[in-house]
């Protein structure tokens, strides 16, 4: 690793509050995530990676009133917790029938271990549960460098993928629908 990439790396890794005791972490984690208004979806485990799936709500907004979706995985190793989460932001529009995707962040180190699946399916299932007509979303000119696995996963979840072939110089080069089949 070059001097810049260590100066500029987000790559974390917190150490356990007890040296080796992944469970008190996870338990330690999930108090804290609650503490700080997540609501845990699930734990679960990954290889020797050990997910606590959350789901941000805002204080004081009713859960069917939130139109933020803030989705996280927080992993726990035994070499301790791995920062920054792998995140999903989402947000439904005025009358609930679509979910705008606006993105998904997994740092490079963390990249092909299957969070961004997990983040993707949940929010899918979030809008089964709510009887959500179609997520959309579009991807960026920033993606251009790894387009082709970005096609790939989108369509591995049943996102239809426009790509658009005029799109040079524009920000956004593509589309992204899912469609409910109720």
């Amino acid at each position: 690793m070059d001097i810049f990439d260590q100066i500029f790396s987000r790559t974390k890794i917190s150490p356990l509050k007890r040296k080796n005791d992944i469970e008190f972490e996870i338990k330690y984690q999930s108090e804290w995530l609650i503490n700080k208004g997540f609501e845990i979806i699930s734990r679960r485990q990954k290889g020797d990676h050990n997910l606590i799936l959350y789901r941000h709500f805002y204080e004081g907004t009713p859960k069917e009133d939130e139109t933020i979706i803030f989705l996280g995985i927080r992993i726990i190793t035994k070499k301790g917790i791995l920062y920054p989460d792998p995140v999903l932001k989402a947000f439904f529009n005025d009358d609930f029938t679509d979910i705008s995707l606006a993105d998904i962040e997994i740092e490079k180190y963390l990249s092909n271990h299957g969070y961004g699946s997990i983040l993707l399916s949940t929010l899918i299932e979030i809008a089964k549960k709510g009887n959500i007509d179609s997520i959309t979303g579009w991807i960026s000119s920033v993606d251009f460098d790894h387009l082709e696995r970005l096609v790939h996963f989108y369509k591995k979840h049943n996102f239809e993928v426009i790509l658009d072939e005029n799109s040079k110089g524009s920000l956004k080069i593509g589309d992204l629908i899912w469609k409910s089949s109720k």
